[in-house]
């Protein structure tokens, strides 16, 4: 006869072990990446503050410009 209890009880603790190890997997995913140089997280964020500084006036300027003779 099959002990329903003990089974559930078996998959809980199977699918517990496995977020776990998924966890420490992706912690130590995130440890062996490295973090985007100095100069690049400076660059990127000078262009927000040029962004926000624009404002709603520089949104309308990037449409296409046409030469005019």
């Amino acid at each position: 006869m099959l002990n329903y209890y003990l089974a559930e009880q078996v998959a809980k603790d199977r699918l517990n072990e496995a977020r776990e190890m998924a966890n420490q997997a992706r912690l130590l995913d995130r440890a062996r990446s490295a973090p985007e140089p100095l100069r690049v997280a400076l660059g990127l964020a000078l262009i927000r503050v040029g962004r926000s500084l624009a404002g709603q006036s520089a949104k309308g300027v990037t449409r296409p410009r046409r030469a005019t003779i």
